[in-house]
């Protein structure tokens, strides 16, 4: 799967994984090569995404040598505590020194990782890391809540009932008042947990958010040409082996109908505050999602889930928080 060759690359996205772990002697060599094989807009979007505990002055001067414009850092927490509980191999002062180094060397677009629902996180540990990431230059920050995914420690913890999940009114009462905190600061949501001042929003998480072509590279990356997804086998040796032999690393396939492609975009659009626009997936897929999911519509409208102007539709403030409930009646 290629991309046309007059296509022009408006975003490039180092990550996820931990891309400043790689020497950066070769990390030029990659965006070597991405200069000398990709068409570029003059307005690029180019980010990395960095571990604070895996960065220093240098490197990070090196990264905006090479035109890295844009830096996501993954803080996730200034509460020791609760970075050890993560599994996290960076401290709170690691953090910090990240965030404040990346102002020194000259990036201007700067995004921090948060998560809320944190074991034995509190309302005031919260607030401590919030206000801190904010008042050091940032231009968009993303706020997750934790999830506990099989597999993981924290997911073993929690089945051995050695960890306790954040009760849903605290997470709630959290919720409430990063929204205050934040519009504070000057920073609006444009995606359910992504929050930019203006101007700053993600162009390239929004190319999948309204279900825009993407191409990825090296293990695990997924990509989006079309109707016809794709993603590459995640065994890094195998990865090497296939693409050394001249062999496509793809290891799975899926071409979606007009339908599915449909359901995909009013999923996907609804998580943005500008929502999705019913005409515009027809003109892009011929599917009438109206027509289609009319009943489902009006009853999210009457739920007060989501609301309907002219043939928008969008979340509402409730809808934020019961977004699932909502993303299900277009499944």
């Amino acid at each position: 799967m290629r991309l046309n060759k007059g296509s022009m690359i408006k975003s490039i996205y180092l990550g996820g994984g931990t891309p400043s772990i790689l020497p950066v002697e070769d990390l030029e060599k990659i965006v070597d090569t991405i200069y000398k094989s990709a068409n570029l807009e003059e307005s690029l979007e180019f980010t990395i995404e960095v571990n604070p505990g895996t960065i220093n002055m240098d490197k990070l001067r090196f990264y905006r040598n090479l035109g890295i414009n844009r830096i996501s850092i993954g803080v996730q927490s200034l509460v020791d505590e609760e970075l050890r509980t993560l599994g996290r191999i960076h401290s709170s002062k690691e953090a910090l020194d990240a965030l404040d180094i990346s102002v020194k060397v000259g990036f201007e677009n700067i995004s921090v990782d948060l998560i809320y629902g944190i074991p034995n996180q509190t309302i005031e540990s919260w607030g401590k890391t919030l206000e801190s990431v904010l008042k050091r230059g940032l231009t968009h920050i993303s706020i997750y809540g934790l999830i506990y995914e099989p597999g993981t420690p924290l997911y073993k913890f929690l089945n051995r009932g050695m960890v306790n999940p954040m009760p849903e009114s605290l997470e709630l009462e959290i919720f409430n008042i990063t929204q205050e905190v934040l519009d504070r600061y000057g920073f609006f949501w444009y995606e359910i947990s992504n929050y930019a001042k203006d101007g700053y929003e993600c162009r390239h998480n929004l190319t999948y958010w309204k279900g825009e072509d993407y191409l990825g590279f090296g293990p695990s990356a997924h990509s989006l040409i079309g109707n016809v997804r794709n993603s590459n086998t995640p065994n890094i040796k195998a990865y090497v082996e296939l693409v050394n032999r001249g062999k496509s690393p793809k290891i799975w396939e899926d071409r979606l109908s007009p339908f599915e492609k449909a359901k995909e975009l009013v999923i996907l659009g609804l998580r943005l505050r500008e929502g999705v626009s019913i005409s515009e997936v027809y003109m892009k897929t011929g599917i009438d999602i109206g027509k289609i999911f009319s009943q489902n519509i009006e009853k999210l409208v009457f739920q007060q889930l989501i609301y309907r102007q002219d043939d928008r539709i969008a979340l509402t403030d409730k809808g934020r928080l019961l977004g699932n409930l909502v993303f299900g009646e277009f499944l």
